[in-house]
């Protein structure tokens, strides 16, 4: 049986969600500006990936808090028909879009997007720019 859930629970969730994203805003102007004392107009490379590995911990946390509240509070996620599947109509302008979305992006920066933001570059720098982008 699946139960009913109220539209709201998905608004606190989306606005919470949505919160992490200030996430980014406390660590630029409190937690590096009072702790680090870094301007975010004079970083350095090296400042650069110190930001990213904050931000990648601090995600990464409410993440995981905001996973164990909504299972906790809203027995999310809600089991539906294990025979729903997506549809192979789904799947094409899935692709679709993502094909679109590379060929644009190719356009933009005349190479692939990995292979431009990795010249330039240390491995350490590469690396943790990508887990910033994963979380």
């Amino acid at each position: 049986m699946v139960r009913e859930v109220k539209w709201t629970k998905y608004l606190w969730m989306s606005l919470l969600s949505f919160g992490a994203f200030m996430l980014e805003y406390l660590s630029i102007f409190v937690i590096e500006v009072v702790f680090l004392h870094v301007d975010i107009q004079n970083y350095t490379t090296h400042q650069r990936s110190i930001h990213c590995i904050i931000m990648v911990f601090m995600w990464a946390f409410f993440i995981g808090a905001l996973l164990l509240f909504s299972r906790k509070q809203y027995h999310f996620p809600v089991r539906g028909n294990k025979r729903d599947i997506i549809s192979l109509k789904n799947w094409i302008v899935t692709f679709a879009c993502f094909i679109g979305c590379k060929i644009i992006t190719f356009i933009d920066w005349h190479t692939l997007k990995i292979i431009g933001e990795a010249q330039g570059k240390t491995v350490f720098q590469f690396c943790i720019q990508y887990l910033y982008y994963i979380l």
